[in-house]
């Protein structure tokens, strides 16, 4: 008899080879240089709805003119951990993020390294660890840790605020801090966390301690690009962010904020992947600290002014043609409800003959049952590319059908209309 582990990897596994054989997931760009919004694929160009670079500064050639530089000067990779020694860069840009965040920080190599480096610091055997069950694959992999260092870790219903306040009024009695670990803007579904009410917990049991993944709010949202959380809350004692470059920041790597100078100085010094791993390459450095400058300056507002509309513009399209939207929060993801794998693989193949390339997300991505296609929107792309791929949705939806099999209790699915703003 197999094992409950071996029918979930055997399932995740025949849903992934599916995609592939559909040649909707692992394909490879032909491209020889990107403008940002076209790829191609099978000799065609379609236009791309699956990059995270929110504000475009990923072509930007600011960041590419500090990328050449940082090479010319330090070479294609610095050999050294930074717990020895590290280029002057990292000075720079840490600076710059301390003022965009208004905490101390520390640089990390990446989001997922970030988790590895400062969970297992932040959270002990005499802590409780809540995860919220939506909460992104590379927090819950660092959750692992944690568990085989002795700490408790337990599952939270999605954004679920009573269910979150009901188990820490228990586990006050019987641990030393409860830690909240979260995201503020979900991958997939494009919903955001309950941040506001959240911080009211932490006034009302003063153990708890909050721990966000902020990559896909940071530089979009929030004064100087803060992100997400840091635009609904302080930047408290009791409250980590970590967000990542890869994103809206048009680099490479990642930053923890911390309310708590001495905490963030602890990661620093003994969180793993800062004392045991390499640095980010210099190209990486420099793009991300000229990115950072971008970031203090009055051009950020005019930037996430831009995103901000057409976010609100497309929401406004999708209530119109009556879409299954999962979530009407104003961020730059959208995911439309499809159902089973064969299903959401089909609607990724008309819409690719269509020109338009968007993500399938499935299980293991989704929870079995509520897959769809996830799109995000950019700079990069214009109010004509977007309009043509919801009227692309719009019609084949109906041929390929959708099948509505979300738990309202455990998941936040919404009949959309125009008085329901969204969570934003």
């Amino acid at each position: 008899m197999r094992s409950r582990h071996d029918r979930i990897l055997d399932l995740a596994e025949r849903r992934l080879s599916l995609g592939v054989e559909l040649g909707v997931i692992q394909r490879r760009i032909e491209d020889e240089r990107l403008d940002g919004a076209l790829i191609t694929l099978d000799g065609r160009k379609l236009v791309n709805f699956s990059s995270c670079a929110y504000l475009a500064l990923n072509r930007d050639d600011r960041l590419k003119r500090a990328a050449i530089d940082a090479i010319e000067r330090y070479g294609t990779s610095y050999s050294s951990s930074p717990t020895y020694t590290a280029l002057p860069l990292y000075d720079v840009l840490e600076e710059r993020l301390r003022e965009m965040t208004g905490g101390a920080v520390a640089v990390v190599q990446t989001t997922t390294l970030a988790h590895l480096a400062a969970l297992p610091v932040l959270i002990g055997p005499d802590d409780l660890a809540l995860v919220d069950a939506q909460t992104h694959d590379s927090v819950h992999l660092a959750t692992r840790t944690l568990i085989g260092g002795g700490v408790a870790v337990e599952s939270i219903p999605h954004n679920d605020v009573e269910a979150l306040e009901r188990r820490v009024a228990e586990a006050v009695r019987t641990h030393h801090r409860v830690w909240f670990l979260a995201d503020g803007v979900y991958s997939m579904f494009g919903d955001v966390a309950p941040v506001r009410e959240i911080a009211s917990l932490q006034v009302k049991y003063p153990t708890l301690h909050v721990y966000y993944d902020d990559a896909h709010g940071f530089g979009w949202a929030g004064r100087h690009g803060r992100g997400y959380v840091l635009s609904q809350t302080d930047l408290t004692e009791r409250l980590v962010v970590s967000a990542g470059f890869a994103k809206s920041f048009g680099a490479v790597g990642a930053v923890l904020a911390f309310g708590d100078r001495a905490l963030a100085r602890r990661v620093r010094l003994v969180g793993g992947p800062l004392t045991f791993s390499g640095p980010i390459p210099p190209p990486d450095l420099g793009a991300a600290a000229e990115s950072a400058r971008i970031h203090l300056t009055p051009e950020l507002v005019d930037l996430q002014d831009r995103l901000r509309n057409d976010i609100r513009w497309v929401r406004s399209e999708i209530v119109k043609r009556q879409l299954p939207l999962v979530s009407p929060a104003e961020t730059p993801i959208w995911f439309i409800h499809v159902g089973g794998p064969e299903r959401v693989g089909e609607m990724i193949q008309r819409l690719i003959h269509d020109g338009f390339y968007v993500n399938a997300a499935a299980f293991p991505a989704v929870p079995v049952g509520q897959g769809g296609i996830r799109f995000t929107q950019t700079l990069h792309n214009t109010r004509d590319q977007i309009e043509g791929l919801l009227s692309a949705i719009q019609r084949h939806l109906p041929e390929v059908g959708t099948e509505i099999e979300i738990d309202l209790r455990d998941h936040a699915m919404w009949s959309v209309s125009e008085d329901h703003p969204g969570d934003t």
